[in-house]
């Protein structure tokens, strides 16, 4: 199994610097969030997409961001109160494949420079599809398996074509690559 990104380097996750090639407002533009009344970041670190989110989908909404790093969720707590978005519930799962989420209450997901660090032969496709209410869309947001300026190890990226068939063979239903920046590549899906 791949490592887990090291909770003492997230502030590169938060570098505003990452916005030229990884830009929140693009990536969660495929997942219509204004439209949703709950959304789930799956592997959030610290919040770089889940703020974004909670902004985007206003006042009334509930938007988890899971993570299975305590210090990940401290910090995505303390940027979400000083952003007063009282809106995120920064959420631990203990495993992986374990999500203190309520199923079919998700009504979007993000899974964003994560999947790579999941196990395989883990539970977290049908943990994750047990969270989506019916029809639910999901971005997957992987690096690209060639050089680029960050990210992992080669060794550790995926391939999109793998990752869609993972997902099929879960139950999902792949509506399509989207364009997500320089570095990635994006799966669009949705909960059959």
């Amino acid at each position: 199994m791949p490592d887990r990104f090291d909770p003492t380097q997230m502030d590169r996750l938060i570098d505003p610097a990452r916005r030229a090639w990884n830009d929140p407002a693009l990536i969660l533009s495929h997942l219509d969030l204004p439209t949703k009344q709950t959304f789930a970041d799956i592997g959030c670190g610290p919040g770089y997409f889940t703020l974004e989110a909670a902004r985007l989908m206003g006042p009334t909404a509930m938007i988890w961001g899971v993570d299975v790093s305590e210090e990940m969720l401290e910090r995505l707590g303390q940027r979400a109160a000083q952003a007063g978005l009282a809106t995120v519930k920064p959420t631990l799962a203990e495993e992986e494949d374990e999500f203190p989420l309520h199923s079919g209450t998700v009504e979007a997901a993000l899974l964003a420079n994560a999947y790579h660090e999941t196990d395989p032969a883990s539970n977290f496709l049908f943990e994750l599809k047990r969270t989506l209410a019916p029809g639910a869309p999901v971005l997957v947001v992987e690096w690209k398996p060639e050089p680029t300026p960050a990210g992992p190890p080669q060794s550790e990226r995926l391939q999109m074509a793998d990752v869609q068939e993972e997902f099929e063979l879960a139950g999902f239903t792949c509506l399509g690559e989207r364009p997500v920046g320089p570095y990635h590549w994006g799966l669009l899906f949705t909960r059959s």
